[in-house]
């Protein structure tokens, strides 16, 4: 149940500015931030986000000016900074993220503090405990858990920009934030589902079809031409969409070997957007991506076509730009931005009535795109996890937790069947019988319940824990629990969604099944020596990835 979020004068640290702060900091602060500028409005410059202006005035005269006036300071030197160092700072997108989702969702819990205190707030009445204030509102507010945790890192950001230009000088950067107020917000956030075979066919033949109509006409290309383009790019390259939106006339390169393959050359930038507290600054980093001929045909049939409306942009090296037809625009050349894009995909969906396996409308955008390619990536690399996480530019573990996804068929696969009976099986005649296996022992190892049946032995080490066949005796606990620990310690380097379809059950089965079964002396005897010198086929998994 949520707590009643009440703020109370006496509570809420609002003190008058005189008792607060030094003479000689007022001062300095009076002198940095005007209480009321002449210009509330801020403007962006273009880029991938359809936000071109922020307009600061209606949040003038709401009980806290002297905090808005430093915030509409800190975007402006923020945009600044972005066009003079020509994006090697923060993303223009960035910063107007801070506008939209920073200050403008923090001004009601603002309004309510003004209210709760009778007084007008300055950047000295944020502190310790109106940033936690700040939190338990957010955690009251009727949105999302990784909603509330983002709105707040947007909100801090914008704060440390405004310490880091000197319009919050009161304040102990290093104190004032609490520690971690939102844990385990990447683990509830859901990523994007990759497509299925046939829902991939589906958007590969629509996009084929557009193909060729735009390819049939000479005319310029419009945003929803441009739209298919990026599509296609991202379904070749598994690249995110905001690189594919910030794409220049000359991004493809000749490939130094392969005369079939160009080199797509893109600009992601990268930021430490999941930590709360150390926000880094944006950088340029440059990659590249092997893409199919067609593709670079595409991006070359965009560059031909446009080349007239892109000489009258602002800037005549962006890719993707087009002549619009809006009022707003009076058919001025204009970018693809990414609320654009989304139209347009929407767009694309209805005409082509993409469905998805159960007969519902698919929603497609470009990173269940990038999910279905890195998917496909680590499914025919053997689910290798470098080769899908070099194809992605990202690190094993950001892999583990948004990517890769176990294929259908592994939850069938590793559905136990219970039928282990360890205690019939550790009958006389059975041992007698039994074959070795790296895991245990097997009834018959030729000819047993998952065994080819061919003359050849079994090798489905993973199959012995739903074969009918399955043997433990005391003689197999050392490989047994060899295998145990391998499976403990190779979490991250076998793939955290695949580990825990493949082994998480194989864990719990042999903890809960099997090792009561026996004596604990012995159980614990073998465990130790297992963890501490392992059977040498359970060094690592190796064994196991390529069996599964």
């Amino acid at each position: 149940m949520k707590k009643d979020f009440t703020l109370v004068s006496q509570e809420t640290g609002v003190q008058d500015a005189g008792k607060s702060t030094s003479a000689a900091k007022v001062s300095i602060v009076d002198q940095m931030i005007p209480s009321n500028p002449a210009n509330t409005v801020v403007s962006f410059p273009e880029s991938a986000s359809s936000i071109r202006t922020a307009d600061f005035g209606p949040f003038y005269g709401q009980g806290y000016d002297d905090i808005t006036a430093a915030c509409q300071s800190a975007i402006e030197k923020l945009v600044a900074e972005s066009l003079e160092t020509k994006g090697n700072s923060l993303a223009v997108t960035t910063v107007v993220g801070y506008w939209l989702y920073g200050f403008r969702k923090a001004t009601p819990f603002l309004s309510l503090l003004h209210t709760a205190s009778g007084k007008n707030l300055s950047m000295g009445d944020l502190n310790t405990h109106t940033i936690n204030q700040f939190v338990q509102y957010l955690r009251n507010e009727p949105i999302g858990y990784v909603t509330q945790k983002s709105y707040y890192t947007k909100a801090i950001a914008l704060l440390r920009a405004c310490y880091r230009f000197g319009f919050w000088p009161e304040v102990d950067i290093k104190t004032v934030w609490p520690a971690n107020p939102f844990p385990n917000s990447n683990k509830r956030s859901k990523g994007q589902k990759a497509l299925s075979k046939n829902e991939k066919r589906r958007v590969v033949k629509a996009l084929r079809k557009e193909m060729e109509r735009i390819v049939a006409h000479s005319e310029p290309l419009d945003s929803y031409d441009l739209a298919v383009g990026v599509l296609s790019i991202a379904l070749s390259t598994g690249m995110n969409c905001t690189p594919i939106l910030e794409l220049v006339t000359d991004c493809v390169q000749p490939h130094p070997l392969k005369s079939n393959l160009r080199l797509l050359v893109s600009f992601k930038r990268r930021g430490n957007a999941t930590q709360v507290v150390a926000l880094r600054k944006s950088e340029e980093v440059t990659e590249m991506a092997s893409i199919h001929l067609y593709v670079a045909d595409a991006i070359d049939l965009i560059v031909e076509r446009n080349a007239s409306i892109r000489r009258q942009f602002s800037d005549p090296n962006r890719l993707l730009v087009y002549e619009s037809t809006s009022k707003r625009y009076q058919q001025k050349p204009v970018r693809l931005t990414k609320n654009m894009l989304t139209e347009r995909v929407n767009r694309l969906v209805d005409e082509h009535q993409l469905q998805t396996d159960d007969g519902r409308p698919l929603k497609l955008n470009i990173s269940r795109l990038r999910q279905t390619l890195l998917n496909r990536v680590w499914e025919m690399s053997g689910q290798d996890p470098l080769a899908a996480a070099r194809t992605g530019r990202h690190t094993i573990s950001t892999g583990n937790a948004h990517y890769w996804e176990a294929p259908p068929e592994a939850e069938t696969n590793m559905r136990f069947l219970g039928e282990a009976r360890v205690q019939e099986l550790l009958s006389a005649s059975t041992i007698i019988t039994s074959d070795r296996t790296p895991v245990a022992s097997c009834q018959d190892a030729r000819r047993g319940h998952r065994a080819p049946k061919n003359g050849e032995p079994c090798q489905d080490y993973l199959g012995c824990f739903r074969c009918k066949s399955f043997v433990v005796t005391g003689d197999d606990l050392y490989r047994l629990f060899s295998f145990y620990w391998a499976a403990l310690r190779n979490y991250d380097s076998f793939g955290g969604k695949r580990w825990t379809k493949y082994l998480k059950q194989v864990v719990r089965l042999i903890d809960e099944e099997i090792a009561p079964h026996f004596d604990e002396t012995q159980v614990n005897e073998q465990r130790e020596k297992a963890k501490t010198n392992p059977h040498p086929f359970w060094r690592d998994l190796s064994m196991a990835r390529m069996v599964i």
